[in-house]
């Protein structure tokens, strides 16, 4: 029966969604229903159950999102258009739109190379506990390359979830920090 855990992990990406933006504790239900739906896959299909609750939630979570992004009305550009063209034209650091981009920038960088390298940091410093003093084990290399997707995939998620590009620096450094930690006791 695992129809019924599928069922709550599409629950679960409705309740994020619902929560985008408005009430974040519609958004927080619904990442705890989707982990909760996700256990419940796990203990009645094992791996295979885990991953086809993933597909689902990450399919669901793509045609809401594509939804959205047809069924949203074009913004208006905040320029005037009757002015002459040599009036409309601005300097980089005035424009809306640059800032924007701007923005868009900083959240690029902050949720890909650096959570990537936050995250290969603690990956790093799993290994380095596993084999301790010891020669290269076969099991602390596979568990570096099997922890670095799944808290980079964590991290770009927590990070996402934050409100603007200041308060997302916090994660990657937290994850970084907690990596040291590890490493440091190895």
């Amino acid at each position: 029966m695992i129809a019924a855990p599928l069922l709550l992990i599409l629950v679960a990406v409705a309740l994020v969604r619902a929560g985008w933006g408005r009430d974040r504790r519609l958004s927080h239900g619904g990442w705890a229903l989707g982990v909760g739906a996700l256990i419940w896959c796990a203990l009645l299909d094992g791996a295979w159950g885990v991953a086809v609750g993933a597909t689902l939630g990450v399919a669901a979570a793509m045609a809401i999102v594509l939804f959205v992004a047809a069924t949203a009305p074009a913004r208006r550009s905040p320029q005037r258009a009757g002015a002459p063209r040599s009036d409309r034209m601005a300097t980089l650091s005035t424009r809306p739109a640059d800032l924007a981009l701007g923005r868009r920038l900083a959240v690029f960088a902050l949720t890909v190379p650096v959570s990537f390298l936050a995250a290969q940091w603690f990956a790093f410093a799993c290994n380095a506990a596993m084999k301790g003093d010891a020669p290269l084990e076969a099991n602390s290399v596979a568990t570096m390359f099997m922890v670095q997707p799944l808290v980079w995939a964590g991290l770009m998620t927590w990070q996402l979830c934050q409100r603007g590009p200041a308060e997302m620096i916090r994660p990657p450094l937290l994850v970084a920090a907690i990596g040291a930690l590890i490493w440091i006791f190895a």
